[in-house]
């Protein structure tokens, strides 16, 4: 069940052009990460599952936020209108580049030590194939993720484009930041929180 539904989430969310359906598509693959630790029914699998809960409400939250921000400006969570987003809003773009390399699993973020924690569980208990099927499904969200990150920073905008910079309101930013910083903090001081959830 953990293998099949990290797969799902992450061939369906493969094919998302709507921002927002790809983050919930998404969600289904990590909670096929989650199910990786009750497959264990391990003290190391359910810290590990705690300690994933915690990373993964900061940068899901995160990015589901910068989504409905970025929507009431552009009426519009399609991936075509994102297109150089991120130089209209860079500190909000940049906050959004922390959540997606966290859900992508990248180092040094929060993401990144969560799943670590899932594989090592995993492979304490010799289930190999599924740390292979869980490495897989990191690199085909990755690529999706990265589709999102390519269009705010990495792709020329149309001409006719409107490039006016986006006036988030100064809580936005509070709320971004409050939920970026320890996405960022837990990838690099996650020794505490570790012992927290043991």
């Amino acid at each position: 069940v953990s293998a099949v539904t990290m797969t799902y989430g992450n061939l369906v969310a493969l094919r998302q052009e709507n921002v927002k359906r790809m983050l919930a598509y998404s969600s289904i693959a990590h909670v096929g990460y989650l199910l990786m630790g009750f497959v264990l029914l391990s003290e190391a699998g359910l810290a590990a599952i705690l300690f994933y809960l915690l990373v993964y409400t900061l940068m899901n939250l995160g990015a589901f936020f910068y989504v409905t921000a970025i929507n009431n400006h552009l009426k519009s969570e399609d991936l075509s209108d994102y297109v150089g987003i991120g130089f209209r809003a860079p500190w909000a773009g940049a906050m959004m580049v922390v959540f997606l390399a966290s859900l992508t699993g990248v180092p040094p973020f929060a993401g990144f030590i969560g799943k670590l924690y899932l594989f090592t569980a995993a492979m304490d208990t010799s289930l190999y194939w599924l740390v292979i099927v869980a490495g897989l499904n990191s690199v085909v969200g990755l690529y999706y993720y990265f589709k999102v990150v390519k269009a705010m920073f990495l792709t020329s905008p149309p001409d006719d484009q409107d490039m006016s910079p986006l006036k988030l309101h100064w809580l936005q930013y509070v709320v971004l930041a409050v939920l970026a910083i320890p996405t960022l903090a837990l990838g690099i001081f996650f020794g505490e929180f570790s012992e927290l959830a043991n």
